[in-house]
């Protein structure tokens, strides 16, 4: 079996460090072979672990177009005839399904991993609008004109998103991403302080700036400032926000802003809670991690989110946006070891149950033999 794996590029995202680890999976099996494609290349990321490994990776570097990339792609399908293109991120699914117009034969698949035409998104000062508009429907038409696209969905609530938008029938799976057990939970020390961690890219989607107005409510209505926060994930177009917010509160004595960094198990260990309030998610990897180290997690009431906790009463939950009930669950943490040790004791068993990186890889595996006998 030979596999090609499309996407935008090995950058330090949830659905990159997917396809990474899944990868790493197939490359250990005798007698399959991987390629990961990538359209562009970036500085933090995940390039040298794949390199490091051995497994081969080809960079586009021509033109910035749709029709230069699909040149490009099916040159290289051409060359070498692979089994099954899987390409993630809608950029890559476009390009899949233009090299579709050509190689008709070759199986694709194509992960759905995030539900970006919510309408969460029009709270985003920073989104053109028109532009938002444009690219769903080039998303929407490329899709239900491509012929015998194979669907991988990471939530069932992703599936319900795109389903109307793409017309996807029985050309689906539903596998949801995983994660290795946190190697540190247990032998790490807790923090000296109480601290609450929130790991991801600084993007209005994540919804980091409602953490630190709750941090504010908390101080100025509650008088509590002794609660800590860092947040993990590389800079992006949020960054300069929320260190603004920082510094015009006089928060910099309770807040870090570590960025990307390579000892995330280990800080997730040493936290005493996860909060986790984004306005939209595909999945919420970073939820799972924290799972992963049985972490008791505050998080917005989203569906995706409700998924992956499978118990409305294991997570404390409060709506996008909605900071004061989300400094009200950051509090009850804060105050009740209890609660924390209870809801941390859900999290690594819903964990174990559901997304073990071991079970998520097979399942994958399975997928790819399933559609190479159709």
């Amino acid at each position: 079996m030979k596999v090609f794996v499309l996407i935008n590029s090995l950058g330090a995202g949830g659905a990159e460090r997917s396809m990474v680890e899944f990868a790493k999976f197939l490359f250990q099996h005798d007698g399959i072979t991987v390629r990961f494609v990538c359209l562009e290349r970036r500085k933090i990321g995940l390039e040298e672990e794949v390199a490091s490994i051995g497994i081969p990776v080809t960079f586009y570097a021509g033109k910035n177009s749709y029709t230069s990339k699909i040149k490009f792609f099916n040159k290289l399908i051409d060359k070498e005839n692979p089994d099954i293109v899987h390409s993630v991120l809608t950029q890559s699914n476009l390009i899949a399904r233009g090299a579709r117009i050509k190689n008709r034969k070759i199986k694709i698949i194509q992960s759905l991993v995030n539900t970006p035409y919510s309408l969460e998104r029009k709270k985003d000062a920073k989104l053109p609008w028109y532009k938002f508009q444009m690219a769903k429907q080039l998303d929407v038409w490329s899709a239900r004109f491509s012929k015998n696209i194979f669907y991988h969905s990471i939530t069932k609530e992703v599936l319900e998103h795109y389903k109307p938008l793409f017309h996807i029938k029985d050309n689906y799976k539903i596998i949801h991403r995983g994660r290795y057990e946190n190697s540190y939970s247990g032998s790490v020390k807790k923090s000296d302080e109480f601290l609450i961690v929130n790991s991801g890219r600084q993007e209005f989607a994540k919804g980091q700036i409602d953490i630190l107005k709750a941090l504010k409510h908390l101080r100025d209505n509650k008088g509590v400032s002794d609660i800590n926060f860092m947040l993990l994930g590389r800079p992006g177009h949020y960054t300069e926000i929320l260190e603004d917010f920082v510094k015009k509160n006089y928060l910099e004595n309770q807040v870090s802003l570590p960025g990307f960094v390579d000892d995330v198990e280990k800080r997730l260990a040493a936290a005493h809670a996860f909060v986790f309030p984004s306005y939209y998610e595909g999945l919420g990897g970073a939820l799972i991690e924290a799972f992963s180290a049985g972490l008791p997690c505050a998080c917005s009431n989203i569906p995706v989110l409700k998924e992956v906790v499978g118990d409305e009463k294991r997570a404390l939950f409060s709506a996008p946006g909605d900071f004061e009930v989300l400094a009200e669950n950051i509090l009850k943490l804060y105050e009740d070891k209890e609660l924390r040790e209870e809801l941390g004791r859900y999290s690594y068993q819903r964990f174990q149950e559901s997304f073990r990186m071991e079970k998520i890889n097979k399942e994958m595996l399975d997928m790819y033999k399933s559609l190479l006998k159709h």
